[in-house]
């Protein structure tokens, strides 16, 4: 658990400091950047623990099954059980990932469409690559990752 000073600082700091923490995060232009400010700023735990909590608010956003949910992420039912309780007063994290969620579900039924018309076995399909599709979509469905 981080440390933090038990001596306060006065509001206009705490303003001045998450406005600097906004421009430092947001200036970052491509992927690259952003991992390297990542590394910079955070440890290996830090970055893991962050990456799991944003994925496990996704799958829960996408209404995966709890226990899937544990198994994928190694994450107790517990941790999973707290986060869908903060889901319900979040109000800056869920909409940006429903907003995915939207997309995720365009681009599942696009590829369900493709599996759908090119199925393994028909004339003129690579039946290896229509299987490969198949369990692609089978376990988007079932684990959401």
């Amino acid at each position: 658990m981080a440390h933090i000073s038990k001596y306060k600082l006065k509001p206009q700091t705490y303003d001045k400091l998450f406005q600097l923490f906004f421009e430092v995060m947001t200036s970052s232009r491509s992927r690259g950047d952003f991992n390297k400010l990542m590394n910079d700023l955070l440890s290996p735990v830090e970055r893991i623990m962050i990456a799991k909590r944003i994925v496990l608010v996704y799958l829960l956003i996408k209404e995966i099954d709890y226990r899937i949910i544990c198994r994928t992420l190694k994450v107790s039912s517990t941790t999973v059980a707290k986060f869908k309780l903060l889901i319900e007063r979040s109000e800056g994290l869920v909409p940006l990932l429903s907003r995915t969620v939207r997309n995720d579900k365009i681009k599942l039924f696009m590829i369900d469409l493709i599996n759908d018309l090119m199925p393994p076995g028909r004339y003129g399909t690579n039946w290896s690559s229509a299987w490969h599709r198949r369990r692609i979509v089978r376990r988007m469905k079932d684990e959401g990752i």
